[in-house]
Parts: structure tokens; C-alpha cells; sequence
């Protein structure tokens, strides 16, 4: 009889064989490559640059830090107090190959469990990974491991997004999404204040034929949504950039 997919993977759900080798199956792009280094560095400054603390000595949490490529961007920009976890063993052992040797394995959901208090916290694409029903849990855990004064910032898909149902379903362990305006009543109801809610898109072209397409992004997002009126989301891009300070 042939070895089905999941004895091949070791067994269990979709979710827990993907987790387990989630950079080797998804094919995600190798930021030690220096090419791809690059390119996703200049990303990072062009998103999350104006956002990064002015003082290099605050204490940062990267929540769910995959293969490290944020943390390898904020050790080469100064900042030398860094954590993280991840869920996928796969992803904590590139992490360690890089010298990243406090990054552990864990899970997003016992988040008020780890130790610690930060002046950051970073959840680059992580929400969309987690229960919808647990979604407001996991950042009033992160709320509560924040110093006072300290900003959590998210990285999450824009269900706004013209594309937005091919990003949702390209990742089988998406479990949902949300739009700039559901991110905010989220967050309100993790117990952050409305006032203190930042929402942007996340433009991170890094060449002039990139930011060509944004600028078409921009015009065709604004002309197929205008049937909305009043009620259109204002934000185009693939992935929504959010900063909640507590």
C-alpha cells in the first residue's frame, strides 16, 4: 500500500505536519542568501523603518519570528536585547543557525506564560495563523507583556486587498483575515485604546518598476472600490501594517 502524505510527514493534522517543516514545504524565500537578504532588508526599512525605537537598547520580542530574517534586520540595525519564538521546530533551528540561540520553540497562544517584560513587541504575519476565536487572547497577552509605553507592532493580510481571497487561501494554515477596520475592534477589544492605534499600508517596493505597480495598485484599488462610497477601504495593499501602544 502506498505511504500516504501525512505518514510521510510524520502524522497529525495539516496544520501540525506543515509546522513542523514550514519553511522546507511552503518554499519561502532564504534571507542568509545575500541577494534575497537584500532585497527583504530593504523591505523591512522601507515598512517597519519609521516604527523601529529611536533607542537601540529597548527590549524586543519577535512573537512567531519564523526563519529570523526580522531579527537578523533589527541585529544589523543596533538592537542587541532580542527574543522570539516560533512554533515550527523547522524555523527555530534556522534561527539558531544564525546565532540566534535564545529563540525558542513555542506557541503564540501561551504568550502570557513567557517571561519577561518588552519595550516591542513584533508579530509579523502571525494573527492570520491563529484561531479567530482566541485572535483577541493572544494580543491582550501581548498587551500585558508590554512596558508601559511599549508598542506592538502586526503584520497581518488585507482582506481589503483587490487579491485578497488568493493570499488568504495561498497558506493552508491561514485561518482567516481582517480589514483595517475589523484589526481596530479587534484590538479595542484586547483592551488597547482606540487613540493609541495606528493603521498604514504596508507599501515595500524596493525598485522603481515596484514602485511603478504600487502607483498602479493605488489607481486600480481606488476605481474597482469606489462603488462602496464612503464605506471603501482606504487601504490597498497586501498586508496591513498596525502599531498599538500601550
Amino acid at each position: 500500500m502506498k505511504e500516504t502524505g501525512a505518514v510521510a510527514e510524520g502524522g497529525g493534522s495539516t496544520g501540525e505536519i506543515l509546522s513542523r517543516r514550514y519553511h522546507t514545504l511552503t518554499g519561502r524565500p532564504d534571507h542568509r542568501e545575500p541577494a534575497t537578504r537584500r532585497v527583504i532588508f530593504k523591505a523591512f526599512a522601507r515598512t517597519l523603518g519609521p516604527w523601529l525605537p529611536a533607542d537601540r537598547e529597548v527590549r524586543v520580542l519577535d512573537a512567531g519570528c519564523g526563519e529570523g530574517a526580522l531579527l537578523a534586520f533589527l541585529r544589523e540595525r543596533g538592537f542587541d536585547r532580542l527574543a522570539g519564538f516560533d512554533l515550527s521546530p523547522e524555523n527555530v533551528g534556522l534561527c539558531h543557525a544564525q546565532g540566534f540561540g535564545f529563540v525558542t520553540e513555542g506557541d503564540a497562544l501561551k504568550l502570557a506564560e513567557v517571561s519577561g517584560e518588552y519595550d516591542a513587541i513584533f508579530s509579523l504575519d502571525l494573527l492570520e495563523h491563529l484561531p479567530k476565536e482566541r485572535a483577541a487572547e493572544f494580543l491582550g497577552a501581548a498587551r500585558g507583556k508590554l512596558a508601559p509605553g511599549g508598542v506592538l507592532i502586526l503584520q497581518t493580510p488585507n482582506m481589503g486587498y483587490l487579491l485578497a481571497a488568493f493570499h488568504r487561501y495561498s497558506d493552508l494554515t491561514h485561518q482567516w483575515g481582517v480589514t483595517e477596520v475589523s484589526v481596530r475592534v479587534l484590538l479595542r477589544a484586547a483592551g488597547f485604546d482606540d487613540a493609541r492605534i495606528e493603521i498604514r499600508p504596508a507599501w515595500n517596493a524596493t525598485t522603481l518598476l515596484g514602485r511603478l505597480r504600487e502607483a498602479y495598485l493605488r489607481a486600480l484599488h481606488l476605481a474597482i472600490t469606489f462603488i462602496e462610497g464612503s464605506y471603501r477601504p482606504r487601504i490597498p495593499t497586501k498586508n496591513l501594517l498596525v502599531r498599538a501602544r500601550r
